[in-house]
């Protein structure tokens, strides 16, 4: 994680990754975007996010970052737009041109690499993507399946695109560590700020812990979007 430091508030950029997992949008009903029966017989998580959009499938191919700045009265699509610039000046260091499409994503050529949500307040941004470095398409594939199919619903649906990987358009693949370098040059280069290395304070790591506990660690919360009856013990 890297923090560039403010006398009040830390812009944050963050870099992870997960283990083989579907991560649904807030909004969203597992069973009309998930082959849960197939999540089931590989380990597959599943869990929910607090943003909007659609589900994604993770694993350790997939390189995940989020950016926490102030607002400075961007739209989403600008938001979009400025934080999409990073992924596509860190591919073209590498030979590679793409492009933004909105409303949230990156293409190389007709394929998605990228894909983004945020959510914002009066004040401040959290902006966070995941890009496809090499990660398992055809599972990835099989796991979603279920997007494809054409359901009314009130949910938010995922919205199909073919996607590919970067080590699909290099000579030499490279691993999630290694393009997160990449991406790192290029945030330094575009926002000229000086990434300091950071860590979560102790009131952020007990803020994290009862989060997991309360909402984010509970069946209820990551299959139905609600807590209600996982905080009475049902």
């Amino acid at each position: 994680m890297f923090s560039c430091t403010d006398y009040q508030f830390q812009p944050t950029i963050r870099f992870w990754i997960n283990p083989p997992s579907v991560i649904v949008g807030r909004f969203q009903a597992v069973k009309l975007e998930v082959d849960t029966s197939l999540c089931t017989k590989h380990g597959i998580a599943i869990v929910r996010r607090f943003t909007g959009g659609g589900a994604v499938y993770h694993d350790e191919g997939n390189l995940n970052f989020t950016i926490l700045n102030r607002r400075q009265g961007e739209s989403v699509t600008k938001l979009h737009e400025i934080n999409s610039s990073y992924i596509i000046a860190a591919l073209k260091s590498m030979g590679l041109q793409s492009k933004c499409v909105l409303p949230n994503s990156v293409y190389l050529g007709d394929r998605k690499i990228s894909g983004a949500a945020c959510a914002l307040n009066s004040h401040h941004a959290l902006w966070h993507a995941s890009i496809l470095v090499s990660t398992d398409t055809t599972t990835l594939r099989q796991v979603l399946s279920p997007s494809r199919e054409t359901i009314e619903s009130n949910f938010v649906r995922s919205k199909w695109r073919p996607v590919t990987t970067l080590n699909e358009h290099l000579s030499k693949p490279i691993n999630v560590e290694e393009f997160s370098l990449q991406l790192t040059r290029s945030i330094r280069r575009f926002m000229g700020v000086d990434l300091q290395p950071g860590h979560l304070s102790e009131t952020e790591e007990e803020m994290s812990r009862t989060l997991y506990d309360r909402k984010y660690g509970l069946s209820r919360w990551n299959l139905h979007g609600t807590v209600e009856n996982d905080a009475k013990g049902e």
